[in-house]
């Protein structure tokens, strides 16, 4: 009887210790693409991209250090035979956490301007849809890297940390237009005035 209650209040223990240990987790960012289904469509032989929202409510601050897009196994960095992927987002300096931050960070698309997550040059020989994901990776920090007091190397709490998103690129076939019935009666009636006009004057 004993034994069976010591056994008890052991596994009481363990279960609250291991729903203290939930509860003082951190919460982790989260990555929401633009479109928010990841598909973008452009013809092949142009540049097409997303723009992305970042959101941490965490007690940490997170810096954004990279994206890319990548098929299948995740490298660094990744690559396809469908296109070129640039990464916009990572060379921004990206900061998203507690106050002085913003918890949330937004950004549209824009190849001019390079906004956005990142851009995808499709090659011209691209044909149909590939399936892929956009890979952000962040750092995490303990103080805001923007404050005077950070320290790098005594406030960093992880590195080298991800955020999936599934994304689609697809090369849209481009379609000669064909004139209208009415527009090839109207160019071939052109077509036969302006012969016998040229007959008459001959």
């Amino acid at each position: 009887m004993k034994t069976k209650l010591l056994r008890n209040l052991a596994v009481a223990l363990l279960c609250i210790l291991a729903l203290g240990s939930l509860a003082s987790a951190d919460t982790l960012p989260t990555l929401t693409l633009d479109p928010v289904n990841g598909a973008i469509t452009g013809p092949a032989n142009s540049t097409v991209g997303w723009g992305f929202a970042i959101e941490n409510l965490g007690s940490n601050w997170a810096v954004i250090t990279s994206s890319d897009f990548c098929v299948g196994v995740i490298t660094s960095p990744c690559s396809n035979s469908f296109g070129t992927y640039t990464d916009f987002a990572g060379p921004q300096f990206i900061v998203v956490g507690p106050s002085p931050e913003n918890t949330s960070f937004t950004q549209s698309f824009d190849g001019n301007t390079q906004q956005g997550i990142g851009s995808f040059f499709i090659d011209p020989s691209s044909v149909g849809t590939i399936l892929g994901q956009i890979v952000l990776t962040y750092d995490l920090f303990g103080v805001d890297p923007n404050s005077a007091n950070f320290d790098p190397s005594a406030d960093t709490v992880s590195v080298g940390n991800y955020l999936f998103a599934d994304a689609s690129v697809t090369a849209a076939t481009t379609t000669v237009a064909t004139p209208e019935p009415q527009t090839l009666l109207l160019f071939l009636t052109g077509l036969a005035l302006l012969a016998l006009r040229r007959r008459s004057l001959a």
